[in-house]
């Protein structure tokens, strides 16, 4: 055994992965990291094999105690997330993150047209974005959405899969905000109807039709008109006119 299979073996029972299918993609994954890239000596064995673990639970939808592969890598959170990443990309594993994926990931389904609403509008309204294939857009809007319909989930969650540092996330975020308010989505997600006067509804309608019908030559006269209109609603109501 090599000594990179043998770091590896040590890192996936200490996180706990047995599964054999994950051990071998994530050897798998180290051979192939080897071989192509070597601007990845920086890294130590116990932080690359820590990552290629990641990657290979990622690829075959295992679960994964990210927080204790940061603990055993020796890096920094921020430094783990960067070179998960580019080591994603050196092995094309990096495909493009949809609403669909992400809300599968977090949990969140039920937000899943209302994130594709807010990002399919986003695109339209920026049309100066070129890079809309960047995870951030995804992100934002399931972040949104999600905030839309109560839906919790961590905000570390949506950070890590935006691949934005925190700062630049919260400037994305307020934007998307801003867009979502343009849109009135605010409103638009209360479950109960409020409540109105029937009766101050009755006003507005006899008052919005009250100019058509000065105008118009009928040979009812308008105050009996409206008198009898009033008398016939507020009967519906079970109530009497105040006016009779």
């Amino acid at each position: 055994m090599s000594k990179e299979n043998s770091t590896l073996k040590t890192i996936s029972d200490r996180l706990g992965v047995t599964d054999s299918t994950t051990i071998k993609k994530a050897e798998e994954f180290l051979r192939s990291l080897q071989t192509k890239c070597s601007s990845l000596k920086v890294l130590n064995d116990s932080a690359k094999s820590a990552l290629c673990l990641h990657l290979a639970a990622s690829f075959l939808r295992n679960g994964f105690d990210k927080d204790a592969a940061i603990k055993l890598s020796g890096l920094k959170k921020s430094l783990y997330q960067n070179n998960l990443h580019t080591i994603e990309k050196i092995l094309g594993l990096d495909k493009q993150l949809t609403v669909s994926a992400l809300s599968v990931q977090l949990g969140c389904t039920e937000i899943k047209e209302l994130a594709e609403e807010i990002l399919d509008k986003y695109r339209a309204y920026d049309t100066k974005i070129k890079d809309f294939d960047h995870p951030q857009y995804v992100s934002a809007a399931t972040y949104i959405a999600c905030k839309q319909k109560s839906v919790k989930v961590s905000k570390d969650q949506f950070i890590a899969a935006s691949r934005l540092k925190p700062r630049q996330w919260k400037e994305l975020v307020l934007e998307f905000e801003k867009f979502a308010k343009s849109l009135g989505l605010g409103s638009l997600r209360k479950n109960k109807k409020e409540w109105t006067d029937p009766v101050e509804d009755i006003t507005n309608e006899i008052e919005k039709v009250t100019m058509k019908k000065k105008t118009e030559n009928e040979v009812e006269d308008y105050e009996v008109w409206r008198k009898r209109i009033l008398d016939e609603a507020y009967a519906a109501l079970g109530m009497k006119n105040p006016e009779s």
